[in-house]
């Protein structure tokens, strides 16, 4: 559940900013994924939101690699 979150938390952050560079119609404001995890790191919380964002990406992948080999369709 904690993967899913954290992977919710990063695509949310760049759809925001995809949105924004809409409305100002900039696209350079528009960011990716990695420009994204580089703006966290700018906020006061930066390492311990990039820590935590990154633990919980790292959950989500043992879930999908767990449920790609053990789920049954």
């Amino acid at each position: 559940m904690g993967g899913g979150v954290a992977r919710g938390v990063v695509f949310a952050a760049v759809g925001v900013f995809v949105l924004v560079a809409a409305v100002r119609f900039d696209p350079d404001e528009a960011k990716g994924v990695d420009a994204t995890l580089r703006s966290f790191a700018q906020t006061p919380a930066g390492p311990w939101l990039l820590v935590t964002v990154a633990i919980g990406l790292i959950l989500f992948g043992v879930f999908s690699f767990a449920s790609a080999r053990w789920r049954r369709l």
